[in-house]
């Protein structure tokens, strides 16, 4: 009887404790184990920096749906848009790292602006981990029909001829066309005058016309169909499958030339590795799907995937390469 006075005493006494306020085991982090059976215990939501519509978005939102399915609990795509992609990524970035609160993580705002700015409140190596990259956006490196250049070789050769004469329109300062006309004229040796524009369609106008040289972007295609335009070269490693007969930089001129926008899904760093593992083994399965991949291709992305470790070293390397630029945003 004593003894199961004392046992009961003891096991009510344990209770009250485990309860008690500012105690360190409240607190204590989600072991992997417990993370991963109790994930996701209620819906995930997604934020998209950007706002509904665009590419990204609708990416996003076709990945999410096919994601939702094999985790058997919703996701909520939560557009939270401003600051060029700074204020939805800083939302997940003090969320608590569950796995509950997701981050479409878009290379303009993941790795561009931090590369080329200061004055960004969130660190994308510190304040994340990432899970998987959902595609890459190949850019087309195109030039007006009248350029005396019909091939990568002979836009660098005329560049050397005609330093500065080259104009390089983008579809706007810190754009991933811009990075690309600088990269190019620091891994060619060349001089071109970069164009800014706002947004890529009045630079694609203004090509057509005859009123830039050359402009980097990702809707090619219909002016190069349309023989408004010629392609030089595509800005990925290897051939897109889509337009097989396009050269790549790399391959036409300059080895090893590589550039590429992206959308990837991050969390909060301190997420539980079970969690970020699994959410990394189900989208592996989301983009091997066939009707996800050609959705993909038809958005203007080659599907991705590959593992955590492997998006973390991309994310890291992209933003030192971009850094070595020498461009300032502010």
């Amino acid at each position: 009887m004593v003894t199961n006075a004392l046992s009961k005493a003891c096991r009510m006494a344990f209770g009250a404790a485990l309860f008690a306020p500012g105690l360190t085991v409240l607190s204590a982090p989600i072991s992997d184990a417990r993370a991963q059976e109790g994930y996701p215990s209620k819906p995930v939501r997604l934020v998209v920096p950007y706002p509904g519509g665009g590419a990204s978005d609708v990416l996003t939102r076709v990945f999410a749906q096919a994601l939702a399915a094999k985790l058997g609990q919703t996701i909520v795509v939560d557009n939270r848009a401003g600051a060029n992609g700074r204020i939805g990524t800083e939302i997940v970035a003090h969320a608590r790292p569950d796995g509950h609160t997701l981050l479409a993580a878009v290379s303009s705002a993941h790795v561009v602006a931090p590369a080329l700015s200061s004055n960004i409140s969130f660190d994308p190596l510190k304040d994340f981990s990432g899970v998987i990259k959902f595609g890459d956006s190949i850019q087309t490196l195109m030039a007006r029909n009248s350029l005396p250049a019909s091939s990568m070789k002979e836009l660098i050769a005329y560049a050397k001829n005609n330093p500065g004469k080259i104009t390089c329109a983008s579809a706007g300062v810190g754009s991933i066309g811009h990075l690309t006309c600088e990269l190019l004229t620091q891994t060619a040796g060349i001089q071109m005058v970069h164009v800014p524009y706002r947004g890529g369609a009045p630079a694609l106008v203004d090509l057509m016309a005859g009123a830039v040289d050359i402009l980097v972007t990702a809707t090619a295609r219909p002016a190069i169909e349309a023989k408004k335009a010629r392609v030089l070269g595509i800005t990925s490693l290897q051939r897109s499958s889509s337009t097989p007969d396009w050269p790549t930089i790399a391959e036409a001129g300059l080895p090893g030339f590589n550039i590429t926008s992206w959308v990837g899904l991050v969390v909060p760093a301190g997420t539980p590795r079970a969690i970020v593992q699994r959410l990394n083994a189900l989208g592996n399965q989301v983009l091997a799907m066939p009707a996800i991949r050609k959705r993909l291709d038809e958005l203007g992305y080659v599907p991705a995937g590959g593992t955590p470790e492997a998006f973390d070293a991309d994310i890291e390397n992209s933003i030192a390469r971009f850094k070595k630029l020498g461009i300032k945003l502010d």
